[in-house]
Order: C-alpha cells, then structure tokens, then sequence
C-alpha cells in the first residue's frame, strides 16, 4: 500500500483519548483524511492515545528525531485536556505545535493564544496540512497561508479561509498509516470497522456544529468510491464482516444511497452494514422497494437523531420532521427487519417539564411499536462553540471559558458542574437522572461497549424503566452511582 518514496521529513499526529473509559477504537478517520495528502510527500506516524498506553515513551521518542511538527486534533471537552499534555511535551524539545479538528476550527483565535500552541489548521486539514508541513520543511513562516492561524505580534492572525475540498478529487484514505487490525472490533454484526462516506449535512439543527463546520453543506463521496474502499478493506481484511458509516446523514441522496446498497449486495466478499446518522425526512421518503433493496443488501440498523417527543421543541430546534412521520418511519423499519436507535436531548432553552413527559411518551411508543429498537438515551443539552444554540446561551447569560484549559471540562458528563443559567441546580440534577435511567433501560446502546455494564443493565432495566416511565427520580442510587462513576472515568 503507498509507493516507496523519500519523505522530506516526519509529521506527528496525535489523536487524543476523550475518557478513560475502555472501548472506543473506531478508527482514527479525522487525522488519517487529514493525511491523504501530506503522506504522499511526508512520512507521517498517528500516535493513538487510545491504544497505546506507554503513548508518552512514543511521543517522546519521536520527538527526539525532531519532526517538522505536532499536531493535535481535538473536539471539545476531554480531548482538549490529553491534547495539551502531549503539547506541552513538545513545546519542552522545542517541536511546532499544530491543533486541528472541531474545537480548534471553531475557535480558532483563542485556541492558537494558547502558549503550547504554534498554529491552528481551520477547516478540512487535507490541503493546509500538506502545505504547512512544506513551509516548515523550508524553514518558512506561513503568513498568509489559507486555513492556517499563528500569532503574529502578539495578535492572532488568519491566512484566510480556504474553501472546501472536492471529496472525489482526495487522494486514497492512507489506512496504512495505522495498524488496521487495532481497529477491527467485535459487535452484534461480527467483526467490524467505522468508516465514513460523506461530510457534513443538509439540515439547519440549531444544536449542531455543521452549519459552521461544513459551512452548511453536505458533501458525499460518489458510490463507486465507497464500494471501491470496502473492497480495497475486504481484501486485506477479510476478517470483516460489517462495516459502520459514521457520517452526519448519510441518506441525504437517496438515489447515491440506494447505489451503495446495490453495490454492497454484488460484492465478492458480502458485508452487512448499518448507518449512525440518519434524518426522519429522508427515511419517511423510501417506499417498499427502497426498503426491500436496503434489506436485501444486509442494511441492518440506523441512527436517528430525534432529540424531543414534543412538537413545539422540535420545531423551535428546527429538526424538520414531524412526530407523525417519526411514528410511521418507526413502524415501517420494523416491518423490513431494520433495526432503529433512537437519541434524545433535554435542557434547551424554554422546555417545559410537559415537554419532557412528551419526549418519554414518544420513547415508549416508539418502542410498544417496534419491540426491536433501541429507543436511545436523553442526554442533557450543553451549548458547544459554532451552533446557532450557543449564541442564543450567551444572550441568556452563559458565560464559556475564557482558555483552552477551561473547555477541557466542558462536557455533558460533566453537566452538573457547568454553569446554565436557564436551568436551575435542582433542574439540572433531575435532566442528569433523566440520562442516567435511560442509559439503564438501553443496555445494547450502540455506544455501550462493556459486557460488564451491560449485563447489570439488564438486571436493572425493569426498575429503570418504571423510573422512566413516571419520571420519579427520589432517592436516585442507581443514577448517583453512575455518575461517579462517570466522572471518575474523565
């Protein structure tokens, strides 16, 4: 895989953990894409700090060899924290620093003030990467360089932005750069991986950082492209036995999708497959036939983002469906054999407490309707940097950190502690329970990764859910449990 040639220099890339929770090894997508096409001038080492528990003895003998440079993707909250530490190892052997991914991209001039960082790739690091990297191996500054910010005089300063990139014109994902095999995990489906067929998404979520990030569109890579990746996979790996797509929405082109089923269906070497992003609107818009075609090519289980069982919330966080369609997508997945998870939220600004009682009403339908799906858990709302929802937070007097060391603590698992000033304490303390009692009744929540866990869910689920259902939450051991639980896993 890759052709031999004589790199110009080394370029770290670090992927930091967000807990330390044991479980998570999906592939590290983000900085493999960002590679696709440094790695055909540079060599280029993914440290996965995730995977690799003596990951300071690597880092530090890497940075030994002196590389061009560091770079650090992160998204808000934990990441930022294990992000930092390896920056600051090395600002000690005097090694540029580069921070990349969601947070940084969004806050782009408080991330680059920070004193362990040197520049901040903006956006989609494929090209900006490749051409940072070859202004540091010729000893260059990048002033003026698109999506690259540094301090300049005291003063962050922007190169400009740099428009996105033609996902079809993207050079192979270099999945040599990491050890494959670390990633393959077993799941209900056999052996799989996670993998990614488009960015961004189409719809206007006021909660969601893709109207920023992806500017608002939804980029797909064509159907030949995915098929032709799955097949590149299979053969090196014919192990693998299910393949994820992680995108945003994957359905957002019914026509492009139904052409990947198709395809999954001719391959050699058959895959199921299953979906994390999915939208109400585009599922409600798949007749028998889709359907049909979509279960004959093994598609096994979607995400659905849901978020609230009330009209009024849904329309106020602009997810445009409509709970009846919601109902009707639900029924008719289980007459195909699909199975559905659904997510939740709760604590936006101006939700009643009878909003809650119709977003818990909506769950258990779903699931009286459809006995095979996981109706997801509902998971207190936090307002994140780049979405509509954030700034709507400030005019209600929420105040984010004012460092970078100060969004490594902000995270849901961390709610109780973060200050929200349209939600009292009290209120708070009833949405955390909330979570955690639907964590319980979800015991094969696709995020769910410990066996352990899940065989105590189990047992615990029949008392979660009659706390679900009444929404009586007094004397909560089972949630106070878990949430120390949960923060001594930040």
């Amino acid at each position: 895989m890759g052709s031999r040639f004589e790199p110009e220099g080394t370029i770290v890339l670090f992927n930091p953990r967000s807990t330390r929770a044991i479980g998570d090894s999906t592939l590290p997508m983000g900085l493999l894409m960002a590679s696709s096409y440094a790695a055909q001038r540079f060599r280029v080492v993914i440290v996965d700090q995730r995977l690799e528990a003596a990951w300071r003895r690597r880092v530090a003998e890497l940075l030994d060899r002196r590389p061009l440079c560091l770079g650090v993707t992160a998204m808000t909250g934990r990441q930022i924290v294990e992000g930092l530490k390896v920056s600051q190892m090395a600002r000690k052997a005097g090694c540029p620093v580069v921070w990349g991914g969601v947070h940084a991209s969004l806050l782009p001039a408080q991330t680059v003030a920070h004193p362990c960082v040197d520049y901040v790739i903006e956006g989609e690091g494929e090209e900006t990467l490749s051409e940072l990297a070859q202004h540091l191996s010729q000893g260059l500054r990048p002033a003026g360089l698109r999506g690259v910010w540094a301090m300049e005089n005291g003063v962050p300063h922007s190169g400009g932005a740099r428009p996105l990139v033609d996902v079809n014109a993207l050079p192979e994902t270099p999945y040599h750069l990491v050890e494959l095999d670390r990633y393959i995990c077993e799941g209900r489906y056999g052996r799989f991986l996670t993998l990614y067929s488009s960015r961004g998404c189409p719809q206007r979520c006021t909660f969601c950082y893709n109207h920023s990030f992806n500017r608002g569109r939804w980029r797909a890579f064509s159907a030949n492209r995915v098929l032709d990746e799955i097949v590149r996979l299979t053969a090196t790996h014919p192990c693998l036995e299910h393949i994820q797509f992680w995108d945003d929405n994957f359905f957002a082109h019914l026509g492009r999708a139904r052409e990947i089923a198709s395809g999954i269906t001719r391959l050699e070497h058959r895959v199921t497959w299953s979906v994390l992003g999915a939208h109400v609107r585009d599922l409600i818009r798949m007749d028998d036939d889709y359907l049909e075609d979509l279960r004959a090519s093994g598609f096994k289980e979607v995400v659905v983002g849901i978020e609230s069982g009330s009209q009024r919330v849904l329309d106020g966080i602009r997810k445009n469906f409509l709970i009846e369609e919601l109902i009707t997508v639900n029924r008719r997945l289980a007459s195909y054999g699909i199975r559905p998870t659904y997510s939740f939220l709760s604590g936006v600004p101006g939700e009643t407490d009878e909003d809650i009682r119709k977003t818990v009403d909506v769950m258990f339908r779903l699931k009286k309707d459809n006995r095979a799906i996981l109706f997801g858990t509902v998971k207190p709302f936090v307002p994140y940097p780049g979405t509509e929802l954030y700034e709507a937070a400030l005019a209600l007097g929420f105040r984010p950190p004012s460092t970078l060391e100060g969004w490594g603590g902000f995270v849901w698992s961390n709610y109780l502690g973060i200050d929200i000033p349209w939600v009292s304490k009290k209120r708070r303390r009833f949405l955390a329970y909330l979570y955690y009692y639907s964590v319980l009744t979800n015991p094969d929540y696709l995020f769910i990764r410990s066996r352990l866990f899940s065989a105590v869910a189990r047992g615990l689920r029949p008392l979660a859910e009659w706390r679900l259902k009444r929404l009586e939450f007094r004397v909560p051991v089972l949630a106070l449990i878990m949430h120390r639980i949960r923060r001594a896993l930040l």
